[in-house]
């Protein structure tokens, strides 16, 4: 009976009913937008004595790296002898780069605030910082491997759909201006589509790009021939290889709607108020199926 008055309330009350309606849609997509933590590596403890104001430092560095994001996918600075960057993967919007390199800065501190170097993963973005300066190197350690734990259907034999999908990306990618690219091989005899994704850090240049691409594919093949699924990451590239398609496809351009005729003149007679709220009226009954089952489901809890 509780759950029932409670529904009847906010039927009879379409703005208490849009109101829980919009603050649900608020929280699905707030925790829809959250970056996939991957993982973590500090080293270089700090001796504070000697570092004493490292602490703020690195904390402004990485809030001034942080405010970047919105307009960039990748972004490099340092500041009082610590070197910093991020990445973004390539596929990402501007919005979810923000929002990763945010909790980036956030949980690289709480966990690695006392060491000197450090590097956080997640699928959609990377951030490092460090004393030495890395800038411009390339380096495949540290480094974290990922698989699937299921086999493909000739574990003993080399997998050539993946050399022969990413092998032309490692080739190609490296001279493409974001150093990033992704592709897919089609289905054959029955076999699902492969997917596969390559990133190098902008701070290399092309020919360190390849060779760091092409370290991780070695040490995939020595772990990862067997799986369905895998993906390695370093602090300057990234592979991954999977049976689903794990990034966005590139956007198609929005076809431009033909002219339409002239808007309709309106019918004077005094009741534009009431045909608004009719407008009102069928806007809310039009989500009453959904919104019904929401809030039974909400008031359960």
């Amino acid at each position: 009976m509780l759950i029932l008055k409670k529904t009847m309330f906010l039927l009879l009350n379409p703005t208490s009913f849009l109101s829980l309606l919009i603050t649900i849609i608020t929280l699905i997509s707030s925790t829809a937008s959250q970056p996939t933590y991957t993982y973590l590596f500090c080293s270089d403890p700090q001796n504070s004595t000697e570092n004493a104001n490292y602490d703020s430092n690195l904390s402004a560095l990485l809030s001034s790296l942080s405010s970047k994001a919105s307009l960039n996918s990748f972004y490099q600075d340092s500041s009082n002898g610590i070197y910093s960057l991020y990445l973004c993967r390539g596929d990402v919007s501007s919005d979810i780069c923000q929002t990763c390199i945010n909790n980036a800065t956030k949980e690289i501190q709480r966990q690695c605030a006392s060491n000197g170097t450090a590097i956080i993963w997640y699928d959609e973005c990377m951030l490092r910082y460090s004393i030495k300066n890395f800038l411009g190197v390339y380096e495949t350690f540290p480094r974290f491997l990922m698989w699937n734990i299921q086999n493909t259907t000739s574990p003993d034999v080399n997998n050539i759909d993946v050399n022969a999908l990413i092998y032309p990306m490692i080739r190609d990618i490296p001279y493409k201006d974001i150093m990033y690219g992704t592709d897919k091989s089609p289905s054959h005899d029955g076999s699902p589509n492969t997917y596969a994704m390559v990133q190098c850090t902008r701070d290399i240049n092309s020919s360190n790009c390849r060779s760091c691409l092409d370290d991780l594919r070695e040490a995939a093949e020595l772990c990862c021939q067997s799986k369905i699924g895998w993906r390695i990451g370093a602090p300057s590239c990234s592979l991954r290889y999977e049976e689903y398609e794990f990034y966005q496809p590139p956007s198609t351009p929005v076809p431009v709607p033909s002219p339409q005729g002239p808007e309709p003149v309106p019918v004077s007679g005094g009741n534009g108020g009431n045909n608004t709220a009719k407008i009102v009226i069928a806007t809310v009954v039009s989500s009453l199926a959904v919104a019904v089952a929401l809030l039974l489901f909400w008031t359960q809890y």
